[in-house]
């Protein structure tokens, strides 16, 4: 889950109401069914509700069915039998559940869930590893962690590797071996005219580059090689502070020294500022990649008066369950989105909570009875764009930026009608912009921000121009869409779209 320090152990159901069933998914779902008969499901089946469950009921959606393939033959059938000019069905694949925007991997049509595609392999000779799209970061570290290795994956354990994998990663390892697309050896790729590539930087580097922050548009990716390096144990945790004037001023400073000074790729953090329900909460997850950090790193952090800590010397999979809390909720929306940052001054962090709590309070009192949180995280890294080789999602070290990330989390009701969770989503997503321009503007002032900064793309919402996506890739991902899916095959998903 994305809310650092702030986690909800959630009771997934199948949330979303689907719109009128689509003909074309109806009818995909029947030759599916022909074509793989054990591996279709409808609603009512345990691994139909498995399949479409989102982490949050914002992006979830009722299916009209889903699909479990067992092999990259499998995936080859489905896109073909989708993209006939008969059927032409809306659908979507799903490797985590955890992307923020609806359609992105949900769909009223037919859910491809990569649940079985489970494989995972360490090559020792090439210091590479082998993922299987259905699993979670989770499952990976438990798979590495006896083996003295790690991957530059994700910073949230249930985390699919999928999404994350197409559409950037931020990682705990970033600062020294750059975003997970960086670390990305190979590709095995079902384009959407059912042909089964193998994608490398020599076989195919067009596909190379695009599948680096392009997401959904070239494909279906069942398996992916990355880079492996040596880990050791690592010291870190969780932090909640005391909110008084002084306790907070102390943190905005450390946080800004750490942001403007560190020089150490080995030392990562995540700031946490929040509103609870009307109450303001601060707290740090900070992560080194060693048992212990040089004199001076933290130790601004560890003096600040403090609520609670578990901060220590552990496994690396200890300290990704350090973070996680007990804080629970049955159904919830989320609205996201991102704010490029070069570095945290002081001003800039003071904006964000006075945003934060001025955003949370009138949110609390206009919607009273639900559970609201307004969040912003600062992320600073040091150089995350050194180690880039590029890709669709622009990360150049010419302008080294940070994804700050804002959202809102709220309650829902699982069973009001759709148009009824529509017009509250789209409420708070209307608010989260306002949180969002209103501190970027700040950072603007600042001179630590631009208005035509690139946005993370597995942050920003998707309604977010592609130009601010992908800056001056738009045209070349544009022309390779169209090469690679001639008959537009990608446009039944949803995402951002590089052809209409």
């Amino acid at each position: 889950m994305r809310l650092q320090g702030l986690f909800f152990a959630t009771s997934l159901q199948t949330l979303g109401a689907s719109t009128s069933v689509d003909q074309g998914a109806a009818k995909a779902c029947r030759l599916l069914k022909e074509s793989l008969p054990e591996l279709v499901y409808f609603p009512g089946a345990a691994q139909y509700v498995n399949d479409t469950a989102h982490w949050a009921i914002s992006s979830q959606q009722n299916a009209t069915c889903s699909v479990e393939p067992q092999s990259a033959d499998d995936v080859s059938t489905i896109v073909k039998i989708i993209g006939r000019s008969d059927v032409r069905a809306p659908f979507a694949v799903r490797s985590g559940g955890h992307a923020y925007n609806l359609g992105q991997s949900s769909t009223p049509g037919v859910q491809v869930s990569l649940t079985q595609f489970t494989n995972i392999s360490y090559d020792a000779e090439k210091e590479t590893v082998k993922i299987g799209m259905g699993l979670t970061w989770a499952q990976v570290y438990e798979y590495l962690e006896p083996l003295g290795v790690m991957v530059a994956g994700g910073r949230i354990n249930p985390v699919g590797v999928g999404g994350l994998s197409l559409g950037g990663g931020y990682s705990w390892k970033t600062n020294q071996y750059g975003l997970t697309i960086d670390t990305i050896v190979a590709h095995e790729l079902v384009l959407p005219t059912g042909e089964q590539v193998h994608v490398t930087n020599s076989s195919y580097p067009d596909l190379f580059f695009a599948l680096r922050g392009g997401l959904n548009n070239f494909g279906v990716v069942t398996e992916i090689t990355y880079e492996a390096h040596p880990q050791t144990l690592v010291y870190g945790g969780l932090t909640t502070y005391a909110t008084d004037n002084e306790a907070i001023a102390l943190l905005n400073s450390a946080a800004s020294k750490f942001s403007l000074k560190s020089t150490d790729p080995k030392a990562q953090m995540i700031v946490n500022y929040a509103s609870v329900n009307g109450e303001f909460i601060a707290q740090t997850l900070i992560f080194y990649d060693g048992p212990t950090p040089p004199a001076g790193v933290y130790d601004e952090f560890l003096a600040i008066p403090s609520v609670s800590t578990n901060v220590r010397t552990s496994t690396f999979r200890e300290f990704m369950a350090s973070s996680e809390g007990a804080l629970s909720a049955d159904a919830f929306g989320v609205a996201q989105h991102a704010i490029p940052i070069t570095k945290y001054t002081v001003p800039v962090l003071e904006e964000m909570i006075a945003q934060v709590t001025a955003f949370g309070q009138r949110l609390t009192e206009q919607n009273n009875g639900s559970s609201i949180l307004v969040v912003v995280q600062p992320e600073p890294f040091y150089q995350p764009f050194t180690h880039s080789h590029g890709g669709a999602y622009p990360h150049s070290s010419d302008r080294e930026l940070t994804p700050a990330c804002p959202f809102i989390v709220y309650s829902a009701n699982a069973s009001d009608p759709l148009d009824v969770q529509q017009a509250r989503h789209d409420y708070f997503v209307s608010e989260l912009r306002n949180f969002t321009h209103l501190i970027q503007a700040k950072a603007v002032e600042e001179g630590v921000s631009r208005w035509d900064d690139i946005l993370y793309p597995n942050y920003a919402l998707v309604d977010t121009p592609l130009e601010l996506v992908y800056g001056g890739n738009v045209p070349r991902l544009r022309r390779m869409a169209a090469k690679y899916d001639p008959e537009r095959l990608m446009t039944l998903t949803g995402g951002f779209r590089f052809l209409d």
